[in-house]
């Protein structure tokens, strides 16, 4: 059966029905608080949209989704409503400027609570197999239906071909590598409806932190890959970082002129490793700016152990217990600009530990370290050195 041919349908067992019919108002309830929690500026964009709001959408597409198999109401007549309603959304969006990217996410978190309550009730009331298999697929079938309605509203209004595609095509194109983009930047951003920036930065996010649990601004251009999902940022000195996602581990590159967005997505995508790793804190969002000498490091790191003994010498030779808290120190002590003062607010230590452990480096390595012309080879020689992966 395809929501086509609805009419077709098998009913369902009348008792099966039934319980789905009384679940219909908690059900909504679910779905309505994961769309308004996961999404909340597009809950209160969508209600205060005349026509329709979120719980009025979520009850008519729950209601058609039963009906398709209740022999007491004919199903055409509520999936024709059905696509009705979403043509006159995308429609909505098209005439406010907005994508339907959210629109989709707003259908899938309200589809996996979907799922998730058939499922519980299956093996709960024990249904047969089959009976699951087919409810299953004729919900994401009704959710698929909605969005291609929704996106004939959305060109009917735009006038022409799928913004969502030319997008698509858009956000690739601006991480390509050099001269790999098939089309020229600023045809394919006319195309897409999209206003090309001087700069842009790329926010990678973890793996399974998808776009769909974060409103964006309409300029952003997401990939929705759960491997490895981004955000393309346009202009982000000026736009600001309030909006971007509070996700935790995720990490905006360097910000690039417009046709470099290879080198953002590259640069944020290393350093989302290390926050893997554990060698970066998972800050949301984590700036690649902030972090140089780590990013620098840890694609050097053979050169730079190789190098270690001839700026650091007979450090390297003391036991672990020993060794570190003086490389530490000199790291630190480095970073703060030879303020013992302020190296030992850093480390937690008095100041006096500060610099009996300078005396101790300078002794051990003769005088010759740290030395005041390599003080940048010495940092990140000391950040490697210090890092988990080295120890």
């Amino acid at each position: 059966m395809t929501l086509a041919n609805a009419q077709d349908a098998d009913p369902l067992p009348g008792g099966l029905r039934r319980m789905l019919l009384r679940q219909i108002p908690a059900v909504v309830d679910e779905m309505e608080e994961a769309v308004r929690s996961g999404l909340p500026d597009y809950s209160d964009l969508a209600d205060d949209t005349a026509g329709f709001s979120v719980r009025q959408v979520i009850d008519q597409t729950v209601s058609c989704f039963v009906s398709l198999h209740d022999v007491t109401r004919p199903s055409p007549a509520a999936v024709a409503e059905v696509i009705a309603l979403y043509e006159a959304i995308g429609a909505q969006h098209g005439r406010l400027g907005r994508p339907l990217d959210v629109l989709r996410d707003a259908l899938d978190l309200a589809g996996r609570v979907a799922c998730r309550r058939l499922i519980e009730d299956a093996y709960r009331e024990k249904w047969p197999e089959p009976v699951l298999t087919k409810l299953t697929e004729d919900a994401f079938e009704l959710m698929s239906m909605a969005i291609s309605a929704a996106s004939r509203g959305y060109d009917d209004v735009c006038g022409r071909a799928p913004v969502d595609v030319q997008r698509d095509l858009l956000r690739d194109a601006l991480v390509a590598e050099a001269g790999q983009a098939p089309r020229p930047l600023a045809e394919l951003a006319a195309a897409a409806g999209w206003q090309l920036p001087r700069t842009l930065a790329v926010l990678a996010l973890p793996p399974g932190d998808h776009p769909q649990t974060h409103v964006l601004p309409p300029e952003v251009l997401a990939d929705r890959n759960p491997v490895a999902p981004y955000l393309i940022v346009p202009n982000p000195r000026i736009s600001g970082r309030g909006w971007l996602p509070k996700a935790k581990g995720a990490v905006l590159g360097p910000v690039v002129p417009v046709d470099q967005g290879a080198v953002s997505l590259r640069w944020a995508r290393r350093a989302l490793d290390l926050v893997d790793r554990g060698v970066l804190a998972a800050e949301a969002p984590l700036r690649c700016v902030d972090h140089l000498a780590v990013l620098t490091a840890f694609q050097s790191g053979d050169l730079l152990e190789a190098a270690a003994t001839t700026l650091l010498g007979p450090l390297l030779e003391l036991p672990p217990r020993r060794r570190e808290p003086l490389l530490e120190t000199l790291l630190v002590y480095l970073r703060c600009g030879d303020n013992a003062v302020l190296t030992a607010e850093r480390l937690h230590v008095h100041e006096q530990t500060v610099r009996y452990r300078l005396r101790q480096i300078s002794q051990l390595t003769d005088g010759t370290c740290p030395d005041p012309e390599r003080h940048l080879e010495t940092m990140l020689t000391l950040t490697w050195l210090l890092s988990p992966e080295a120890r």
